[in-house]
């Protein structure tokens, strides 16, 4: 590629990312159905018609946004399971309560960023979105589960089953709108910690 093409390029997804920094913030103060192109047009000193050479519509936009928050949460769940040390369980453990850590963290600060995730449930795109994260949280897991199998730590199990198993049984955990509406916040992570507890003990052997 040409140094000119490259500088064109960078520049392109240099004006993307300001355009879904100025996304996310509208989103989390007014809300995703609140929020037009043009408040984020005027955010970013450019007009609506020169946004849509960067994003077809507000939707483009807020998967964008919310592919955004999927790889940084990604990246903060796989770092325990990369260190070294440590057995499965923990790893396991560590895995699941960064994840739901990390959006009880960005629901707190920004209550109003839940209507990205009713935008989600109601767009086919977003769905596809959603079930990609989904499908990575269960090859993880089922991966350390494997590896828990092998080392004797787990009971010989289906690790692909038992890791879609202890998805859907952590469900209400991971549905922004479930940790909005939670009557005491400061009980999340240790009635999480319970239900781990319950599931690891059928899980040892």
């Amino acid at each position: 590629m040409a140094p000119q093409a490259r500088t064109a390029e960078s520049q392109t997804e240099a004006t993307k990312a300001e355009i879904l920094r100025h996304a996310h913030d509208l989103f989390a103060h007014y809300g995703f159905w609140k929020t037009n192109i043009g408040d984020i047009a005027k955010c970013c000193e450019m007009s609506p018609g020169n946004l849509y050479r960067y994003f077809r519509n507000k939707q483009a936009i807020g998967l964008a946004v919310v592919g955004q928050y999927f790889a940084q949460a990604e990246t903060a769940m796989e770092t325990p399971l990369l260190l070294p040390g440590g057995t499965t369980e923990e790893r396991i453990r560590a895995f699941v309560t960064t994840g739901i850590q990390h959006m009880k963290d960005e629901v707190e600060q920004d209550p109003k960023i839940v209507e990205l995730a009713e935008f989600l449930m109601n767009d086919d795109d977003g769905m596809e979105l959603l079930h990609t994260h989904i499908a990575w949280k269960r090859r993880l897991l089922a991966r350390e589960i494997e590896r828990g199998i092998a080392s004797g730590e787990l009971r010989p199990c289906d690790p692909e089953q038992t890791a879609a198993t202890l998805l859907n049984a952590l469900k209400v955990f991971w549905m922004p709108t479930t940790l909005s509406m939670w009557r005491d916040p400061q009980t999340i992570v240790p009635e999480l910690n319970a239900i781990l507890d319950l599931m690891f003990g059928g899980l040892r052997d």
